[in-house]
């Protein structure tokens, strides 16, 4: 099965680490997949982020499988 993405965070090209958190929070809706990479400090600390900010938020993670499912 081919997962393509929702929201694409542009991490590799703005690496900036506020700057994609607010990106993504700003996109993102219920059922995203967010694209991220983790090949930059600045995307790692950021996803960090995003996910603290979400579930404080109420957002609920699951997996690509259980997404699929529903």
């Amino acid at each position: 099965t081919t997962v393509l993405w929702d929201v694409d965070s542009l991490d590799w090209k703005y690496r900036e680490r506020s700057r994609v958190v607010e990106k993504v929070c700003r996109e993102v809706e219920d059922g995203d997949i967010i694209l991220m990479h983790d090949i930059f400090r600045t995307s790692k600390e950021a996803a960090l982020d995003i996910v603290d900010r979400l579930l404080a938020d109420g957002w609920q993670f699951v997996t690509v499988d259980e997404l699929l499912v529903d």
